[in-house]
């Protein structure tokens, strides 16, 4: 099920099987995270989307990829992805990044418009969005 998000992002929304989401097929910019989400993140990665948080980054940048594989599969598919490098495919992505003034990848954004560049860490994300 695809539901719209601040910014007219889609985030996909799972079947809950277990302690985890079931994994649907891979549709994000950023390559696949190569594991399974561990609790945390797939709790963190829930939390960053309601509350309109936002991951801005490249389908190019090692970084964001990096970033990305912390939340792992599940977590990944939920996290508030915006692809600022898209041009053509994607112009109201990028658009948003030029308004948030995104000058390195990647970028983290919470709703008050606080960023906080380079990979963070799980905890530091929990932390830092009023997770934990």
């Amino acid at each position: 099920m695809m539901k719209p998000i601040a910014g007219g992002v889609l985030a996909v929304g799972f079947i809950l099987s277990g302690s985890l989401a079931a994994s649907a097929e891979w549709k994000g910019t950023v390559g696949e995270p190569l594991r399974d989400s561990s609790g945390k993140a797939f709790r963190l990665a829930e939390h960053l989307r309601l509350i309109g948080a936002r991951f801005y980054g490249s389908w190019s940048c090692p970084a964001c990829f990096k970033q990305m594989n912390l939340f792992g599969k599940q977590g990944g598919a939920l996290v508030p992805y915006i692809e600022c490098t898209q041009l053509k495919k994607r112009p109201q992505q990028a658009q948003l990044c030029r308004e948030a003034g995104i000058k390195a990848y990647p970028t983290w954004e919470l709703p008050s418009g606080e960023q906080r560049e380079g990979i963070q860490s799980i905890q530091e994300l929990s932390s830092w969005s009023g997770l934990d």
